[in-house]
């Protein structure tokens, strides 16, 4: 059953990428990252399951409060010159909450995967989020510099 699952998703992955129209760049590395997540985990069906649900919420949480930082910070960026002392204050607060946001959301994400898995599951689990994140910078380090 894992082997359909897998072959479903990568099928998805490779045709929505090939022949419809591209997908944003976050829906195809969250795919990516579905894949390879449960090609390391080797779970269940079940826990398979309730693992991609946690990990799709908060990484679309994530991918939203990021935009929202992203446009705070733009706009910050835009009207530095022209706010007052107290308005730079308001933007920056603002700013620094949304930003605060971003651990809360990652810890919320951590603590309902590790009710769900068993501890060393949930090591696992940590493990590939720190090694994905990683292996995913270096790729797309190593392809700039092959682009220049």
């Amino acid at each position: 059953m894992r082997i359909l699952i897998y072959s479903i998703l990568l099928l998805f992955f490779t045709t929505t990428f090939a022949f419809t129209q591209p997908m944003k760049m976050h829906e195809r590395m969250l795919t990516l990252k579905k894949v390879k997540l449960l090609e390391y985990m080797d779970l269940n069906e079940s826990k398979s399951d309730k693992l991609l649900v946690i990990v799709t919420k908060y990484e679309n949480e994530l991918r939203d409060l990021n935009n929202k930082i992203k446009e705070l910070s733009k706009k910050l960026s835009e009207d530095i010159e022209k706010l007052s002392e107290s308005e730079l204050k308001k933007r920056n607060d603002e700013l620094y909450k949304n930003l605060e946001k971003i651990s809360e959301i990652q810890k919320n994400k951590l603590n309902e995967a590790r009710a769900t898995l068993s501890e060393k599951e949930f090591a696992k689990f940590q493990i590939f989020e720190l090694k994905f994140a990683h292996e995913l910078r270096k790729h797309l380090f190593e392809n700039r510099k092959k682009s220049k």
